[in-house]
């Protein structure tokens, strides 16, 4: 039986947060503040008891937890899973998001994701990420190197958020409404657990978009 809780992070802050330009399969660096918020993310965490961590191959995602394990006296197995990575925006990608907001079927994006039709923008739909999240979490629970035990995962915004609107017992259809589930911030703590076997079991959502440890440094 495992018992296992999965500590979901999201990427520090990048300059194309900053900018407010679209980053999902493209990267950009992590800002001073987005490096800052990784390792006060490791500081807090530094006597958690992981057994693993695991990061999308996305260069601002390695980086984030590379630098909170920095923080740590152990050593521990690291990995990088495909399924973990951001949204492919296709075309919008690198796109001052001002500027996209002019576009319709970016309002379907934000606003009303059940009607977005990917083929426009020659991206990822909503539904293909959540599939490979929930992909990447159960590939994750399976390969755990103990039954019990924490696991580390840094992974992206609008990944984690419907990711977590879902396991919530939430409606994907409403995830980008602000009032009924919030924008994952950087560098936030969300925590599931899971529990069963190797090949059945279920994701609770213990906590989410926690960034106590931001306020307080």
């Amino acid at each position: 039986m495992k018992d296992l809780n999965l500590y979901l992070i999201r990427h520090g802050q990048t300059e194309w947060n900053l900018k407010d330009q679209m980053q999902g399969s493209k990267n950009s660096a992590l800002t001073e503040d987005g490096v800052l918020g990784a390792k006060i993310t490791g500081q807090y965490l530094k006597d958690t008891p992981f057994i693993a961590a695991y990061s999308s191959p996305q260069q601002r995602a390695v980086e984030t937890r590379d630098y909170i394990l920095a923080q740590r006296q152990d050593s521990l197995p690291t990995h990088t899973l495909d399924g973990l990575r951001e949204m492919d925006f296709g075309i919008w990608e690198g796109q001052h998001v001002p500027e996209l907001r002019k576009l319709p079927e970016f309002n379907l994006y934000m606003n009303e994701p059940a009607k977005f039709d990917a083929s426009t923008n020659q991206g990822e739909n909503y539904l293909e990420v959540l599939a490979r999240m929930k992909n990447s979490l159960e590939h994750i629970v399976q390969n755990a190197p103990q039954d019990n035990g924490n696991i580390l995962i840094v992974s992206h915004g609008t990944a984690i958020r419907l990711l977590l609107c879902v396991l919530n017992g939430g409606d994907w259809h409403l995830h980008r409404d602000e009032s009924y589930f919030p924008r994952i911030l950087n560098t936030s703590i969300s925590q599931i657990h899971y529990q069963g076997d190797a090949k059945q079991g279920h994701f609770r959502v213990k906590n989410f978009n926690n960034v106590d440890h931001l306020n307080k440094a």
